[in-house]
Formats: structure tokens, sequence, C-alpha cells
């Protein structure tokens, strides 16, 4: 061997002894969890936060669970961010929780490490990225439910959930993939909740007490010490998907300028069959050492409730709270009798319960004419007030009539029309003698003596003949009054495409004003234009408006009153006939004039 070769072997060697050196010289963090989210043991109100719940008597829930964070830790030099000494981290959770009682729980999650990675800052930092691999810390829970909405709380049932629950961390495992507590780390939680209908709010305050670590020497805030928690949840709620949002944050309780950590995360819940499919996921803000930018967390879950909240299935109404076993309306979360139904005589009240005497007046709710409402026996147990002397269903007190059965509308008072022509007397131009609507109540007269009653007669005070409506024959009518309105038997002609009325139309136009005159009874008259539908729609609403108000501008000038007529104009909107043919057109072009009866 050379003695080029010789020293090029010792200088690889000494290379290779300098970085084991480097390697041995930058340890791993001390013994600390990053671990700072579970889910909710309990898992009946939502994932993201206990909200007072607890599972119910002998039903247990198993979840499996891949979790995920993204910078969960990060390094810093005085305030500046140097690297991530933790950038990706995968763990997997198992849980189990147990209801002994209906308001006694117990629950244990075991979290192991498949996987972390981080920035190579050994050099800078003192401590290198955790290991990729490890089993962390086992973590039990013993949750008293003190309060429940029907549940079965050991304080007995209010509108309000309400638990404490005294968790613990056991400072063992295997690895240091950093979940690992240092020392015996217990968590007291204090949650509450309540149902609104279809949805759930609620929250937990937590105390994290554990052991002060430093994780590196570069900041004070690289620390993890005792810390508290806050978590808000809103959940919907129900036997199939289920949707859910909360909000998180950690607060270090001692001094060290470490900041906190805040997250808000959205969540789904997939029932299929006995078992639930569960993801949520979010960001997260602040430089707490353990808060992730990202985190996702989803898995499996087998269902508390599986297989028995089916209509008809045997279980216990504290373990079905969305049903109502009773069939009295009242869900078993806030029946306080969910066996016993308790609609009699077709009423509920709020606990679920059956009263023989809710209101108290001494009379049998099946007695009980107003079995809500205290009252007293003559009046079958309604208020004083509600006495209805006459039966017609207005109270005395409102009643203007209390010995005459009459109808709410009018107070309690009956109907009057003494002609008995459907008109009332107050709106009756002739009470006493009946008469059709269109003459205010009063009967039809023909006082020219021409067989054509006044109503329908062109010319009222002149004898005509009834083939031409009333009027003498010398002088062919061109109007006809309907009920509706003055049918006219020729047209309204203009000058083509404008509003000017052509000569030809005047004697039309003069015969529907003699009519108006001769009619004051008649209260208004619209004057409607239509075209065909040739061109612009909009230019002939236009035009047909103009030409309307033509005919009315001429009315008026022939002595009737503006306060009687009204103009509108429809342009092709309104066809009378078809537009496809010339005739079909021609009908299509045209001036109505509408009686309107219901004018203030």
């Amino acid at each position: 061997m050379t003695a080029r070769v010789k020293r090029t072997l010792l200088t690889l060697a000494l290379g290779l002894a300098t970085a084991a050196g480097a390697q041995e010289a930058a340890p791993t963090l001390p013994q600390v969890s990053l671990t700072r989210f579970f889910l909710n043991d309990g898992g009946r109100g939502g994932l993201g936060a206990a909200t007072g719940d607890t599972l119910a008597q002998f039903r247990f829930r198993a979840t499996f669970g891949v979790h995920y964070e993204h910078n969960p830790l990060m390094y810093y030099r005085g305030d500046a961010v140097a690297g991530a000494l933790v950038a990706h981290r995968v763990q997997l959770d198992l849980g189990l929780a147990f209801g002994i009682t209906s308001w006694l729980q117990v629950s244990g999650q075991l979290p192991m490490m498949v996987a972390q990675s981080g920035d190579d800052l050994a050099a800078t930092a003192g401590v290198r990225t955790p290991d990729a691999f490890g089993l962390g810390s086992p973590r039990v829970a013993l949750r008293v439910g003190l309060l429940s909405q029907g549940h079965g709380g050991l304080l007995g049932n209010t509108p309000l959930d309400l638990a404490l629950q005294v968790g613990v961390a056991l400072p063992f495992g295997v690895g240091g993939a950093a979940n690992i507590e240092s020392g015996w780390n217990f968590a007291p939680q204090l949650s509450l909740g309540h149902d609104f209908g279809p949805v759930r709010l609620g929250g937990e305050v937590t105390a994290l007490v554990r052991d002060s670590v430093a994780l590196s020497s570069g900041s004070a805030r690289d620390a993890v010490s005792h810390q508290l928690g806050l978590r808000l949840l809103l959940t919907t709620m129900g036997q199939y998907v289920r949707f859910e949002g909360s909000f998180h944050s950690l607060i270090p309780m001692t001094a060290g300028g470490v900041p906190p950590g805040f997250e808000v995360l959205g969540g789904v819940r997939v029932p299929i069959g006995p078992l639930e499919l569960f993801a949520l996921g979010g960001p997260g803000f602040g430089g707490l050492p353990g808060t992730p930018a990202v985190r996702v967390y989803a898995g499996l879950g087998l269902k508390p409730w599986s297989g028995t909240c089916e209509a008809g299935s045997s279980h216990l109404p504290s373990e079905c709270p969305d049903l109502d076993d009773d069939g009295d309306g009242v869900r078993n979360a806030i029946d306080r009798c969910p066996t016993d139904a308790e609609d009699l005589d077709g009423y509920q009240d709020a606990d679920g319960c059956p009263d023989p005497d809710n209101d108290g007046d001494g009379i049998a709710d099946v007695d009980d004419k107003c079995p809500m409402q205290a009252g007293v026996l003559e009046d079958r147990g309604c208020p004083l007030r509600n006495r209805d002397s006459d039966g017609d269903g207005v109270p005395d007190a409102q009643d203007r009539c209390p010995t005459i059965p009459g109808v709410k509308e009018k107070d309690g008072c009956p109907v009057k029309d003494q002609d008995r022509d459907g008109i009332e007397d107050e709106l009756d131009a002739c009470p006493t003698q009946p008469g059709p609507v269109e003459r205010q109540g009063c009967p039809l007269k023909d006082r020219d003596g021409d067989q054509v009653e006044d109503h329908v007669d062109n010319c009222p005070d002149e004898p005509g003949t009834v083939d031409n409506h009333g009027c003498p024959a010398k002088q062919k009518q061109l109007v006809i009054i309907t009920q509706d309105k003055l049918v006219i038997t020729d047209k309204v002609y203009f000058a083509t495409g404008k509003a000017s009325i052509l000569p030809r139309s005047f004697e039309l136009l003069n015969q529907v004003a003699s009519v108006l005159r001769n009619h004051p009874e008649i209260p208004l008259v619209t004057v409607e234009g239509h075209t065909d539908d040739r061109g612009s729609a909009k230019v002939n609403r236009k035009l047909s408006l103009a030409r309307a108000k033509a005919v009315k501008a001429y009315l008026e000038h022939q002595g009737i009153d503006t306060n009687r007529l009204n103009a509108m104009g429809f342009g092709p909107d309104r066809p009378a006939d078809t537009n496809k043919t010339e005739a079909g057109r021609a009908a299509n072009r045209r001036v109505e004039f509408i009686i309107e009866h219901d004018v203030p």
C-alpha cells in the first residue's frame, strides 16, 4: 500500500469519527410529549371536545385513528424561527371508553408514533429531531356526569349536561419519539353542553398539570409547562351523518414568554352499520410547542348506541336520547317520564310527565276546558275573563254582543242583513229591499218602462228596444253593459304606429261616454290598450299605454270625471286570439273597457 493511499484512508476515518462525534454530541429532545389533542372519550356529543356527555350504562366506544400534524415543534432563536425540529408527525391512536353507570365513565387511549421527520438542526439547536417510531404515554380518565338532560346524571336531570373528569397520562413508553410524558401528567376537566333541537352546543375547560421541560437552550419559547385549555364545540345531532366545528386554545400558566396556541377544526361523522367513519382537521396558530400549523385526524369508531336506537328495538331511554319512546312528542333526552305518555285531552307540557291537573285549579284536566290556565268550576276550568255566555267563541270580555251569538269578525255581534240579499246592512244602499251587489244592494229598476232593466240600459231614461240595449232603434248601439266590462261591437281605430284616434271611432267613443254619464253607479273604468306580437314588446307596451291614455283623454273631453277613468297598456302580453293568423292579430289589436267594482 502506497503512502498516498494510507493518507487518504486515514483522512476518511478521521472524517467519519468526527461526524460520529458530532452526532453523538447532538442529543434527542428531553422526555416530553408533544401530543395536545385527544378525541372526546364519550363521543355522544362530538369529536373535538367534551360537552358534559357520558356513555350510557354498559355501552362502550372503541376508536382507531390516524393523527397527522404539520410543524408541531418549531425551533426559535430568540423570537425568530430557525427551523422545524418536527415538521411531519404521524401517530396511531387506540381508544376505548366504557359506561359503568349512566353517570360514570372510564376511558383510555394509547398513542403510537409511526412516522416523524424534521429539519437537520443538530448543529444550531443542540438537539436533533425525535425518533420516527415509539410507543407513547398511555392516558386514562374517569368522567362523572353530574347533571344530565335526561340520561341519568348523578345529581339529577336538568336542561344542562355537566361532567367532571380527572385524567392522567403515565410517564411510560418506548423510544424517543417525543410522545412520552416526563412525569405524571394530570388533567382535571369540567365540561358542559345543551341540546338546541337538532344541534348541540358545549365545551370544556381543562388544566394540564405537568413538569416544566426546556426543549432547547435557544429560546424561552421552546418550553413545555402547565397549561390551561379551552375548547368550544357546535355539532349536529341524530343517528345519521353529523357535522361539527370546534375552537381550541392552550394558554401557558407559567411565565417565560411561551405564547399560546389556537386551532379551528371542522369534522364529520358518517355511520356505516354499527361503525362510523370520522374525520376532522383544520389550521393552528401561535408558537406553543405542540400546536401544529395543520392538524388532520381520521379514523374508524364503534358507535356506542349501535343497534339499539331503532323503532321497536330493546333499549333503555337513556341509551337513545333522540327517540321518543312513549310517543308524547318529548324526546327521551328531556322527558322526565320517558315511558309514560303525557298527552291528555290533546295538549302537552314540557317535562313529558302526565299531570292530572296541570294548572292546579282543582279541576281534572280531562274535565278542564282550559287545562293550562287556572279557572273556576262554573266556567269549566277557564278563567272568568274567558267566559263566553252566548257560546259564539268570543269571550265576554271582547264580545260587543255578549248575550247574542255572533261572529269573531264582528267582535261577537251577528251579521245583519234585513233583506237577505247577501249584503250586510251597513254596506247595503237599500237594506230593506233585496238587490244585486252591482246595484249596492238595491233592487233592479226599469224607469223608462222599455223592458230593459236600468243597470244594463244604455238609455235608462229614454224608451227603446231590447235588441238595441234600451235605446231607440234610430241609433244603433255599439256598447253593451255587462257585469265586468263595457263590451264594444266595433274597434277603436288609430293611426298606424301612433296613438292618434281616427275619426271613424268618434261615434263609438261618444256612446261609451254616454253610457258612463247615464250610469253614475259605475265607479271606475280601466281603459286597456293591447297589441299583437309583431315588433318589439317594449315598444308595443309603450304604444298601447299611449293609446289607452288617448282614449281616456277623449272620454274626459266628453265630460267624464277623470277619477272614474284609468289607463293601462299591456302590449302583446294578454292576447285575445292567436298571433299566427292575420285575423287573430287584428283581434289582438284592441281597446277594452274594464269595470272595476272594488274601488276604495
